[in-house]
């Protein structure tokens, strides 16, 4: 019996390695596509100004105050992602971008001209304004 056990755990452990397999997924397709955009193929449709306004407190609790000069409703979230952005905008500013597409509503492609970023330093917290100003522009 003790022989039997003495294989027989073995046997139970090459077989529960043989039942976990792992299978490799390789698309076939590209995974990017490239575009070649010039500044001749767009056409400039505006410049705006979006802003966010809001506290920060021991260094993780933020609390949002005002979006585009108006005060925040916590019940209406809009967002809209720039893509083209490399390191991403500021903290809530892809909350008030919501105003581009309102103004621009038939723009195809957004530049981030320049972001700031003005921090006033409070006891344990920080008031915190950051704004971007953003061009939009049309395929012809």
């Amino acid at each position: 019996m003790k022989l039997f056990c003495k294989y027989l755990l073995p046997v139970v452990f090459l077989i529960s390695l043989t039942a976990c397999s792992v299978t490799k997924h390789r698309p076939y397709s590209l995974n990017e596509t490239r575009l070649n955009v010039c500044m001749d193929d767009l056409e400039y449709i505006g410049e705006t100004e979006i802003s966010a306004d809001y506290r920060q407190y021991v260094g993780f609790i933020f609390a949002l105050d005002s979006l585009n000069g108006e005060v925040y409703d916590r019940a209406h979230k809009h967002t809209v992602e720039l893509s083209n952005v490399p390191n991403g905008l500021y903290n809530y500013l892809d909350r008030a971008s919501y105003k581009l597409l309102e103004e621009f509503p038939d723009a195809d492609y957004f530049i981030v001209v320049s972001q700031n970023k003005s921090i006033e330093r409070l006891y344990l917290g920080s008031m915190v304004s950051v704004s971007a100003r953003i061009k939009a522009y049309k395929f012809k």
